[in-house]
């Protein structure tokens, strides 16, 4: 069983839309699929890993930068010695996966996650450290911590301030709802904010025009319910995340827009691919 991404009713996995609401509903069957190994076990795999890496690299650029300046990120890598690093780690993970299929630990879902997970893990620490005047926005440091940390001994409230660094941003966050005025509390409710009772919210940003909090976005222990202008109000949860991806000025997340901004909308979307991983 699967959950609509808009109004949670429980939903078979083959279904396409919501019976209760009629939202159409991601193909999870697609997304999680296992079936095909990333990499071949029976070639080399370094080279493989090494080819993949730049396809991953490639892929991050043009859905979380700009499309156009994959070429800038993937020639820094030569100049700033990180062909080594990563050639190091692929003799290690090389190494690893024969082990692990050595002993009959690896099937394809394992394999294709330990090698996703490695990509990511390299780069964030590539896009982070060696790319910094590259990146329109630039990426906190703190990102990095998190890394081969399960999500059983993360704070979540604390990963979505360290991804998000609410204290370099303009919005209006409100992670004490005791401080936030009853009647904005209120219109958040009423407009997009309504996650079942025993969820708990981490926080709520007012970005309508007004001050009115009848537009924004909310971050709960579960998933990100939001309202934008003149757009239905939206609900993905973490185990629901599929597809995430910038576009002009905006993001796409499962397919719907969200904007909070060309800063937040960046960091949003490293902080909900993590969360994605942690969630498969």
């Amino acid at each position: 069983m699967k959950k609509c991404i808009r109004c949670q009713v429980a939903l078979s996995i083959d279904a396409r839309f919501c019976s209760n609401c009629g939202a159409p509903q991601p193909d999870w069957n697609a997304a999680n699929s296992s079936t095909t190994p990333s990499i071949d076990l029976n070639q080399e795999l370094e080279p493989q890993l090494a080819e993949k890496f730049f396809l991953a690299l490639k892929d991050r650029v043009e859905r979380e930068h700009r499309p156009e300046q994959f070429t800038a990120y993937s020639e820094r890598m030569y100049p700033s010695g990180f062909r080594d690093v990563i050639a190091r780690r692929f003799a290690q993970a090389a190494a690893r996966l024969r082990n692990m299929e050595s002993v009959g630990m690896l099937e394809t879902a394992q394999l294709n996650w330990f090698v996703e997970d490695l990509f990511e893990e390299l780069l964030d620490f590539y896009i982070i450290r060696y790319c910094k005047d590259l990146n329109e926005v630039e990426l906190p440091e703190a990102i990095l911590k998190y890394q081969n940390v399960p999500l059983s001994e993360i704070n979540l409230f604390q990963v979505v301030q360290d991804f998000l660094q609410f204290n370099l941003e303009p919005e209006k966050i409100y992670t004490d709802l005791l401080q936030m005025p009853i009647s904005k509390l209120k219109n958040a409710s009423q407009a997009f904010l309504f996650p079942p009772r025993d969820e708990k919210i981490l926080l709520v940003a007012d970005q309508s025009l007004l001050g009115t909090g009848k537009e924004g976005f909310g971050i709960t222990a579960r998933g990100l319910y939001w309202k934008a202008p003149f757009q239905k109000s939206q609900i993905v949860l973490f185990s629901n995340l599929i597809d995430l991806r910038r576009k002009e000025d905006w993001i796409e997340i499962n397919g719907h827009f969200f904007n909070a901004g060309t800063s937040l909308n960046v960091k949003m979307l490293r902080l909900l691919g993590r969360l994605k991983l942690w969630h498969r």
